[in-house]
């Protein structure tokens, strides 16, 4: 079953639609995100994340983004724990030819997914643009285990969001990602590509 995430009260730290994702990333065993249109909060850089806030419409108040990039930052904490969740990304190469903030800015945020996929827990790959078959044409995805192995999946448009609970639903989106690390570059095609984008700022 879908379970819309509650309507919580605009929050100093982050937007309430984001809530149900930040509470159950922060304990969470494990991580798998496809990500359409930005780089995904966990990977990104505080430059790069100003600007996607900056970049909303209606806009927000500067002290709003401010703390909304500040909480951005301290939830990426969690790859610093005593043990760390699994973490793997899948990126839309779109994602990274789109000139979030100026060059600068996109040079150290592609330095940061180079950096991402250092560690043993860690995997970044980039989906090609030209790339068909293609297993998940209707947007991004964020897979979630919990710590006593519940898995949920995280689904989001524009400022409305879902956790989705339901056994079998969860282990459809689970064979979808599947699919779709199979059809993405390598990893070490990946990094390959990331170090072109890098050449190419």
């Amino acid at each position: 079953m879908f379970a819309v995430v509650d309507k919580l009260p605009v929050q100093a730290r982050m937007p309430a639609f984001a809530q149900g994702l930040v509470d159950n990333e922060q304990e969470a065993i494990a991580i798998l995100s496809y990500e359409t249109q930005v780089v995904p909060g966990l990977l990104q850089t505080e430059a790069y994340a100003r600007c996607v806030f900056e970049s909303g419409h209606p806009a927000v108040a500067d002290e709003t983004a401010d703390q909304w990039v500040a909480n951005r930052m301290q939830r990426q904490e969690i790859w610093t724990r005593d043990r760390p969740p699994v973490g793997h990304f899948i990126i839309e190469e779109s994602v990274l030819r789109r000139n979030v903030g100026g060059p600068e800015a996109m040079r150290e945020q592609i330095r940061k997914l180079v950096e991402a996929n250092e560690p043993a827990h860690m995997g970044v790959q980039i989906m090609p643009m030209d790339r068909m078959p293609h297993a998940c044409l209707d947007g991004p995805l964020v897979l979630l285990e919990t710590p006593d192995h519940q898995r949920l999946a995280y689904l989001e448009v524009q400022r409305a969001s879902f956790l989705v609970e339901d056994p079998e639903e969860v282990s459809n989106y689970h064979l979808k990602y599947g699919m779709l690390r199979s059809q993405a570059l390598s990893p070490s095609e990946s990094m390959r590509l990331l170090e072109r984008l890098l050449g190419e700022q």
